[in-house]
């Protein structure tokens, strides 16, 4: 199967960085957010792209898998704990676990999956990486997180797996709709190995970022971006880093990170076969903001834009 590769130079300009704190033995990254507006397009009426299944079923299901965060100014962006002497490292766990998926929906030939980098040492702009998905037509777009919390792992609850989702009831609220539902079907995987599901996590924005329709866009970059773009997507954490018992239970070895990787294609597979593929329809509003998503590194190769068509345009 084809993976995207180099995507974007790790040096890349306008990275939209996570919020990092550092403490004395760890550092609390929460998921990938961008404070910034969505794509700052003009706030009109516009028809919403078409959503839901609809595509013919020898057509191959396109999923892409985004490893959260990578290394920048040589540092990595995502959490880390060190626990008996060893340092784990968020951006290294979310490739594994990424790479393990991969691998597993491979198997099946009626599967084309992509990853948005191939390397921890990377960071692709937030915003790209839903382009690209939308670009390959995705049936899923799925960033895969592993959680932190201040404290170092003594915080009451601060333990399990959560999906940072689109809100419903606003603009695309279908897909939105279909988003939460796949989510929920990845966390009830991962609730099968012994992780806590702590389910659903919505958030509005906070500095008036907007929606095309005028109303309240999402707070987490993924989700937005994803409703913006018209593609299921959402983000999955993977447990809690610094908690010592999601640690040692479910992320500190090879074993665990292929068990995770395999719960989250498991549900990816349930869930599509389900729901079936996508049938997308690119506004031209969002078409342009595409444009301007992927133009914004210069110095870059930005993926295609998506045609004005239904289905995957690559197998």
């Amino acid at each position: 199967m084809t993976q995207l590769k180099n995507l974007i130079p790790a040096a890349a300009k306008a990275l939209l960085l996570a919020v990092l704190i550092s403490t004395t033995s760890s550092s609390v990254s929460w998921a990938e957010e961008e404070t910034g507006p969505a794509f700052a397009p003009p706030v009109t009426k516009t028809a919403t792209p078409e959503i839901g299944p609809g595509m013919r079923s020898s057509s191959n299901f396109i999923v892409v898998l985004d490893p959260g965060h990578g290394k920048t100014g040589g540092h990595y962006s995502g959490c880390h704990f060190e626990y008996n002497g060893i340092t784990y490292y968020e951006d290294e766990i979310t490739m594994k676990i990424a790479t393990y998926t991969k691998q597993y929906l491979e198997q099946f030939s009626n599967y084309t999956v992509y990853l948005t980098k191939d390397s921890a040492e990377t960071t692709v702009p937030l915003d790209q990486r839903a382009a690209f998905a939308a670009s390959v037509h995705a049936d899923l777009f799925v960033s895969q997180h592993i959680d932190s919390a201040l404290g170092n792992g003594t915080v009451k609850n601060a333990y399990g797996v959560s999906s940072m989702a689109p809100r419903t009831g606003r603009y695309n609220n279908d897909l939105a709709l279909q988003s939460q539902e796949a989510a929920n079907t990845i966390l009830k995987q991962l609730n099968t190995l012994g992780l806590h599901n702590r389910g659903l996590i919505l958030r509005d924005s906070e500095n008036g970022t907007l929606f095309p329709d005028g109303s309240q866009a999402d707070y987490y970059a993924i989700p937005r971006y994803s409703q913006m773009y018209g593609i299921r997507g959402f983000i999955i954490e993977h447990g809690f880093l610094n908690h010592t018992s999601d640690l040692t239970l479910f992320l500190s070895t090879e074993e665990q990170y292929k068990a995770l990787g395999e719960a989250d294609a498991k549900g990816i597979m349930e869930y599509l076969q389900k729901a079936g593929k996508s049938a997308f329809v690119q506004t031209t509003q969002t078409a342009q903001a595409a444009q301007g998503a992927n133009n914004q590194n210069e110095g870059t190769v930005a993926p295609p834009l998506v045609s004005e068509s239904k289905g995957p345009g690559m197998n």
